[in-house]
């Protein structure tokens, strides 16, 4: 008997959107869709993540100014109640993923611990 592992990876994708957290995640994303300020500030909040994450890739160090235009971002950020929840929410759904991904590599992580033993 073949597997198409994919036809599996497709059914798990579509038996993940209907999860508990992901349901929480997609209302918590349509929710800043449909508030234009909420959106606004969290496209900012995406693209300061994006160019830390670059000057820590690069070790570059940000200037005092960008910190303090950071900060400011951060701080309406954690205010705003919609961006908040969305972010709880990501976290809840990677916290789902990575179990998932804990058991769809479980095979792998125990042929090491079996080679470790030997």
């Amino acid at each position: 008997m073949t597997v198409n592992i994919y036809d599996n990876a497709n059914e798990m994708a579509s038996v993940l959107k209907e999860t508990e957290q992901y349901t929480a995640w997609q209302n918590a994303f349509n929710a800043i869709q449909a508030d234009e300020e909420a959106k606004q500030l969290f496209t900012k909040f995406q693209s300061v993540q994006v160019a830390v994450q670059q000057m820590m890739q690069s070790q570059q160090q940000p200037s005092a100014d960008q910190e303090k235009e950071w900060d400011a971002i951060a701080a309406d950020v954690q205010k705003n109640e919609l961006i908040t929840a969305l972010l709880s929410t990501e976290q809840a759904l990677n916290t789902l993923l990575t179990e998932i991904n804990d058991i769809v590599t479980k095979p792998v992580a125990d042929a090491y611990a079996k080679l470790r033993q030997k």
